[in-house]
Formats: C-alpha cells, structure tokens, sequence
C-alpha cells in the first residue's frame, strides 16, 4: 500500500471530515482511504484473531497489522467482545464484534449488537504437533507411507526460517498429508495445532463445495441463469450470468481485485460493504457472459448471497456450511464468517487449522468422498479441474489448476487452494498428498509456493 508521509497527518479537522474525497490532493486522498480501510480491516482482523482463534495480539500488531504502525490505534474489549480501531486523531473509526457464534462482523451503522459466544477460546485446546504419522481418514492406507524424512524436513526448516528482514516469510502452519496419513506437521511460535487460521481465498474452495452440496440437495441449478435482484430488469443482460459461470469467474462482471489499490473494487467491498453480495452484483458487464475470464472476489460473494436467497432461512443458511461440510469432515476448528448483512463472505473468510484446511483437501483428492462415502456430488471435483474458458488453462471453478507458466514444477494433475500472504492448499493426485501451508507473508517475494510445494512433493516417495 501507499507509504503515507508524515506531514500530512497535520491535516485539519474540516479536511478529513469531507463526505466525498474527491478534489483532494492525491497524497491527502490516499492517507483518508488508507485510514477508512485500515482501520475496519484492523479492527476485524483482531477482533476474530485475538477474540475467536486465541492468537497473541502484539504479534498480530506486530505482524498482521504492521503496515498501519503510528497511525492506526486499536483497542480490544475482551470482556465486551468487540475491537475498535481509529486513524487521524479519532476523526475516522471503525469497530468489529463477536457475533454470537464463532465469528465476528463489521459493526456498521450500530449494527450487530456484540454478543459473545461461550466458551471463549474453544479451539486451542490441543497444544502439541504430532511427531509421528497419525491417519487424517479412516480410507488411510494400512501402514504410513515410506517418505524421505531428512529431506522433507530441510523442507520445513526453510519454509520457517527467516533469512531476509526486508522479505520475511512468517511461515505459521504446514501440514502435509501422503495417503491420508499427515507425514509432517510445524507450527510457528503461538500457532497451536487446534488454532483457526484465515484462509483468505482458500475460502473461494470451500464455496465452491458448499455450492456443489446446494445443488446436489436441489436448491440451485448449475447452468441456469443465477437469479440476483439487482439482475431482475428483463432488459438487463447480466440476466444471462449462470451459476457456471459464476463459479469459473467468467461471468463478464466488472471488478478491480487490487490489495494494493486503497479504493479498488476488492478493499472498498471487504473493509467498507455492509453487503458485499450486492455491491459485486451491482457492478456491470464490461464483457459477454462466458467468454472473457477475470479472477473476481465479488462474484464469490455474489455466488455466497445466492444460497441464501435459494435456502430463504437464514437458520438453515447460517448452519448450512457447518452441517453439511464441516460436520461431516470433522472440522471442528472451521468457521465461515459473514459480512453486516449477514451473508457468508465466502470469498476470504474462512477460518481453520491446519489440519482441518488438509482435510477439506483430501475430500478433493479423493473425488468428493470422505471416510468411503460421496459427499460432494459425482463429478463434483471434475467440474472444479475443468479448464475455464478464457482462462488460459490456469483456472477450473474456484480452484487453481497447474499449468507450465505458474507452477511449473508441480505435478500436471494437481490442483489447488491460493491465497493472500502465501496460503497454500495443493492436492497432487499422483502422489496422493496434501500440502498446506499457512502464514503471514506480506511481499510475494518471501514466500514462494511453487518451490515449496515441489520440493515437498519431491520427499515423497
């Protein structure tokens, strides 16, 4: 993000309270939205960190947050379940709180009220990593697999190693998987291995599971034109987008997916929405639905209103991922947030251990079953590893698929969970193996996915 010199945080009063920041001297522009997004984005990032999953906040200020240093000031109210966060002398806030279940939410306009869920750290009661193999399904091959043990653990020695202050790598979580065996796990300093863990667009996969387990039960229709209210004008030709083409992000929509542009499209809906769903269905087509594709985290959200609208109970919505996926898997550490209005943010907002984040991969490397029965439907994963037209080969439905260019030294039939700050899900059918691999590197540079993913691969035998 933009570095924002000192001088300008003299501004006036009258300046800083503008209802529009345009006119503005650009450096003026940028310090308001950095401050608007910073704080909502800090606030909500502590309160679900620190308040939900039990993790240390001076290593969240410190690590998560460090970008906003000297300018953005938090307070967390445990004891109120919520966390507030102010920028330019108190002049722009913003506030996040528990909400109720294992979530927290943008509080906006006054709303939600903060309600604590009971007890308050139900996670972390497993404080210690696995030594040895130990079977992550019951399907597990009879004995672990043979792997080469030295090699793989120079592997995990550099993935948490820091050798460059100026690139850090922050390497939280990794846990790899070899025939439904987990083969290695290691967790940074205050990762425990019950801990949650953002997954940011990891969560596009799961919502590709979660719609998948909608339209198997007969609430949504695969290549039907979606039904979104701001589409309802019969003149209107975002009327054609279908669920498919949702789901493989060739939908035609406009949408800026910048972490770096302080007003694009994707910090303006995660930091400032109170329905992210609407304000991604309310962008319009820049191209004909079906042939141009476009990485977009507002279609995901779109897709996540969709359901609710289908289900048309939020009880049921509320507890639809939790009963149909999460149960079933046994992961008990995940929870899936959602935004002021009350819709999943299924584009960034799943949380989950480790293990858990290797479980849902397993369920895809073996073709949507778990422990011998389907759970997904047939084909379910197929439709996730079917090229998307306009993609270039390098994008299914909302999973990333290997190709030569990106990922060259992973295996042709792999496929895989990408997001922010270097999160990493790869299922390698060839080897039957899952890799995950969680953690906090702010430059691309630290972290490099494909190096690490293959050279995990090549200690499996």
């Amino acid at each position: 993000m933009t570095t924002i010199p000192w001088r300008y945080l003299l501004i006036t009063a009258s300046a800083v309270a503008f209802s529009t920041t345009a006119g503005l001297d650009p450096t003026l522009r940028n310090l308001i939205h950095f401050a608007k997004a910073g704080t909502s984005f800090s606030a909500k990032q502590l309160c679900t960190g620190v308040l939900i999953a039990g993790m240390d906040p001076d290593q969240m200020l410190n690590e998560d947050l460090a970008i906003g240093e000297g300018l953005i000031q938090t307070t967390i109210d445990r004891a109120g379940g919520r966390v507030e966060a102010s920028a330019l002398f108190g002049l722009i806030q913003a506030e996040a709180v528990q909400n109720g279940g294992q979530e927290c939410t943008q509080r906006i306009s006054g709303r939600p009220k903060p309600r604590r869920p009971h007890p308050d750290h139900p996670f972390t009661t497993d404080q210690t990593p696995s030594t040895e193999p130990w079977p992550l399904v019951a399907t597990a091959s009879p004995d672990p697999p043979e792997i080469d043990r030295q090699a793989l653990n120079k592997v995990l020695d550099r993935a948490f190693r820091e050798e460059d202050p100026s690139t850090p790598k922050r390497s939280r979580a990794v846990v790899v998987v070899q025939d439904g065996w987990v083969v290695a796990e290691r967790y940074a300093n205050g990762i425990a291995p019950e801990m949650p863990l953002i997954g940011w667009s990891m969560s596009k996969s799961i919502t590709h599971a979660v719609i998948g387990l909608a339209i198997k039960q007969g609430l949504l229709e695969l290549e039907r034109p979606a039904t979104v209210p701001e589409w309802s004008d019969p003149d209107d030709p975002r009327r054609a987008i279908t669920l498919d083409q949702l789901l493989r992000m060739n939908s035609g929509l406009a949408f800026e997916e910048a972490t770096t542009a302080l007003n694009s499209d994707l910090v303006l809906m995660l930091t400032q929405e109170a329905d992210m769903g609407k304000f991604a269905a309310s962008q319009p087509l820049m191209k004909k639905p079906g042939k141009k594709w476009r990485y977009s985290s507002g279609t995901t959200n779109i897709l996540s209103r969709i359901l609710r609208h289908a289900i048309d109970d939020d009880q049921r919505y509320r507890t639809f991922p939790y009963q149909e996926l999460f149960g079933p898997l046994g992961m008990t550490t995940a929870f899936f947030e959602r935004d002021n209005s009350g819709t999943f943010v299924g584009s960034s907002l799943v949380w989950a251990s480790a293990r858990d984040w290797a479980r849902f991969g397993q369920l895809y490397l073996d073709d949507g079953r778990w422990n011998g029965s389907q759970l997904l439907p047939k084909n379910w994963v197929s439709h996730a590893r079917k090229p998307s037209r306009g993609a270039r080969g390098g994008y299914g439905a909302h999973w990333w698929l290997s190709k030569r260019k990106s990922r060259p030294d992973f295996p042709k039939d792999s496929f895989s969970a990408e997001g922010y700050q270097g999160q990493l899900l790869l299922v390698a059918p060839s080897q039957r193996a899952v890799i995950v691999r969680l953690g906090q590197t702010p430059k691309k540079p630290g972290f490099d996915r494909n190096a690490f993913g293959a050279d995990v691969l090549s200690a499996l035998r």
